[in-house]
């Protein structure tokens, strides 16, 4: 495959977008990399998410379930004036559908039992604190969790998180940095060109257009 060929095709396939945010439906959303949410609020109703990532910006999303990945780093930071925002485990029994969910419980005491610990690390509180919640989840912290106001009155202030295991090692990802851009693109072509076995993708020991094809399809295909 004529070289200036093999640039302009992997330049090309440097520039596709790979989205950290995905829709899943009117209230449900997956992020795959950390980001850092601000937290308002509509009365003492709902949790009011607003972040931003390569794929767009969202703002005052009502009380979203959102899917996380381990081992990347979310913060949740409160911005209100009046509600502490905490991070509880499933014990913590809550009724509802994704954008509406509201906890049984009105009694504070159940609501810290179900927090997660240690306490004040999954606690951000209301301004003028300036306070947040920093949480790298790990692959055995998968499961299912819920977020919610420590006011006991504001059932309606609640929402789910899910953490799901990190993905499988990502083969495009020459730099080891967890983003697909044009630096693992440029690896790739020093390797192809110097003959290095990273640059091998299909594993026959050779560098031709098949090795070029299957990191394109690696690239395009994005991280799992």
């Amino acid at each position: 495959m004529n070289k200036s060929i093999t640039i302009t095709a992997l330049l090309l396939a440097s520039t596709i977008a790979h989205a950290d945010t995905t829709q899943n439906g009117p209230s449900n959303y997956t992020i795959d990399e950390g980001v850092s949410f601000s937290l308002g609020n509509l009365g003492p109703n709902d949790w009011l998410f607003s972040w931003s990532d390569s794929s767009g910006t969202f703002t005052e999303v009502a009380d979203p379930t959102i899917t996380l990945t381990a081992g990347q780093t979310y913060i949740f930071d409160n911005l209100t004036t009046i509600h502490p925002f905490v991070i509880t485990d499933d014990t913590l029994v809550v009724n509802g559908t994704d954008g509406d969910y509201s906890r049984e419980t009105f009694d504070g005491p159940v609501i810290d039992a179900a927090t997660l610990q240690p306490m004040a690390d999954f606690t951000a509180d209301p301004e003028p604190a300036d306070d947040v919640i920093s949480w790298t989840p790990s692959d055995s912290d998968a499961g299912e969790y819920w977020y919610t106001c420590r006011i006991a009155g504001h059932a309606g202030m609640t929402g789910k998180l899910v953490i799901v295991e990190a993905p499988a090692s990502c083969p495009a990802d020459l730099t080891g940095d967890g983003d697909l851009n044009f630096f693992d693109v440029s690896a790739f072509l020093a390797a192809f060109a110097s003959g290095d076995p990273a640059a091998d993708f299909t594993g026959d020991g050779m560098y031709n257009f098949f090795d070029v094809s299957a990191f394109l399809g690696a690239f395009a295909a994005g991280c799992p």
